[in-house]
């Protein structure tokens, strides 16, 4: 017998299905990331009203199903519609690959209250790019960072990941394999690794440790966004990178 269940959700995607519903995917506070059957969503009149578009935050009431496959949407209640971000091209574009990333990595069914918490952060920093003006480069690549290290890839930015020595080191180099810095000794055996800046550094630092509002304070470093996509890839073979571009900014 189904079970009726009470969770806030942000809505990532929606197709249509049939003539009259749509398959929406949310990621929801409880339950991580779930796909709904919206009966009647496409309807001019339908009940959901604008809790379905995407970047919306609601309250849902659901129907699971004893064996899950797509569950049903009862209702939806909006909490905050983060309308803003779909009124400007930057935005937008931003708003879609943080929301491309979370599609593409993170499989269905798997609770992540953190990475709910840091979508929502997301978009309340994004909501508020057209007052600050300021470029969305950093905001994006701070949230891939952030996301992986939810997802059980945090980059080790503070010990040499192979022999576990602290930083400072004479030379930097970065294990895209093993996911963190190497010191110069560590490094002979290993000649995957590549040369780090200290500037690069305490950049990927910034990017992982500052909280996301203050990622865009940051001054733009082109040369080191190869090496997180390089990393990112590895890790995550769902990823297209090619499609990651902003134009504010330029993050491709």
């Amino acid at each position: 017998m189904p079970r009726i269940i009470r969770t806030e959700a942000i809505s990532l995607h929606s197709v249509p299905f049939a003539e009259s519903s749509k398959v929406v995917t949310f990621f929801t506070r409880d339950f991580g990331k779930l796909n709904f059957l919206a009966k009647g969503a496409r309807r001019p009149k339908s009940k959901f009203g604008g809790a379905l578009e995407t970047f919306t935050h609601a309250k849902l009431i659901i129907y699971k199903p004893e064996t899950p496959k797509l569950y049903i949407l009862s209702d939806a209640e909006i909490i905050r519609p983060f309308g803003e971000i779909q009124t400007s091209t930057e935005q937008y574009q931003a708003g879609s690959q943080i929301f491309d990333f979370v599609l593409k990595t993170v499989d269905f069914d798997e609770p992540n209250a953190r990475l709910f918490n840091l979508i929502l952060s997301a978009l309340m920093t994004l909501s508020k790019v057209s007052l600050s003006k300021k470029p969305l480069e950093n905001l994006v690549l701070a949230f891939f960072l952030k996301a992986a290290s939810f997802l059980g890839y945090r980059p080790e930015l503070k010990h040499c990941v192979v022999c576990r020595k602290k930083f400072p080191f004479s030379k930097l180099f970065f294990d895209i394999a093993n996911g963190g810095i190497l010191c110069y000794r560590c490094k002979t055996k290993n000649p995957q690794g590549i040369l780090l800046m200290p500037n690069q550094l305490a950049y990927l630092k910034a990017l992982l440790y500052f909280p996301l509002k203050r990622s865009q304070s940051l001054p733009a470093l082109p040369d080191i966004k190869n090496l997180i996509f390089q990393y990112l890839k590895y890790h995550f073979d769902r990823l297209d990178i090619s499609a990651f571009t902003v134009n504010r900014g330029n993050l491709k």
